[in-house]
């Protein structure tokens, strides 16, 4: 995945970067490095001429930037949420793909709660809901419901609102018994059964 990323930094990215010093002369004096970074990577995104797989591999830099970057770089992420979203709810994307924007959207949201709001004003819970939800049992598509499931728990944790609307989700807290059931190896948690808990499934459980 890694290599990936360097490769299309390498192709598209990097001369964008270090231009000549003419060029520099109209640059806005005031931006970083990171916030000039993202716009490029910003603009990759919204190509539509562009091959699927350059505007992808855009969207997963844009996520590791804004995880990596600083604040600057995560709030300039959120003018990217809506177009990450409606990639993601293209009906014919491949599951593959749909990791890569989810990827994207936990590295935006990650311990930021404005672009968790931009996300849930944008409807991604009804998404992810829905991708939770789904039968399919393929490996990829429980990969796809791993990160489903982590990016619920970014915009949950410390969201007491939204915790509530979850737990009255129907059919989700079945789909996470399931999912929570499965290996997660390589994960730091069972973000399935760590979900259950934020939403007070497991209260309920004992209630019963």
């Amino acid at each position: 995945m890694f290599q990936s990323i360097v490769d299309f930094y390498e192709k598209y990215i990097k001369h964008h970067l270090f231009r000549n010093e003419d060029e520099d002369d109209n640059a806005i004096d005031d931006d970083n490095p990171q916030i000039k970074q993202m716009r490029i990577l910003g603009a990759l995104l919204q190509k539509t001429n562009l091959p699927l797989n350059n505007r992808l591999q855009a969207a997963l830099s844009i996520g590791i930037l804004s995880f990596t970057g600083g604040p600057e770089a995560t709030a300039s992420a959120q003018n990217y949420i809506e177009e990450l979203i409606r990639f993601l709810n293209r009906t014919l994307l491949l599951d593959k793909d749909k990791i890569i924007v989810l990827q994207s959207l936990s590295g935006i949201c990650y311990n930021n709660v404005t672009n968790q709001n931009a996300a849930i004003d944008l409807q991604i819970l009804i998404t992810l809901v829905t991708i939770l939800n789904t039968r399919n049992t393929t490996k990829m598509k429980i990969m796809l419901k791993y990160w489903a499931c982590y990016l619920l728990n970014i915009l949950c944790c410390n969201n007491i609102a939204v915790a509530r609307r979850l737990n009255k989700t129907k059919h989700l807290h079945t789909s996470l018994i399931q999912l929570s059931e499965s290996n997660w190896y390589g994960w730091p948690k069972n973000y399935a059964q760590v979900l259950i808990y934020l939403l007070g499934f497991e209260k309920q459980i004992k209630s019963l």
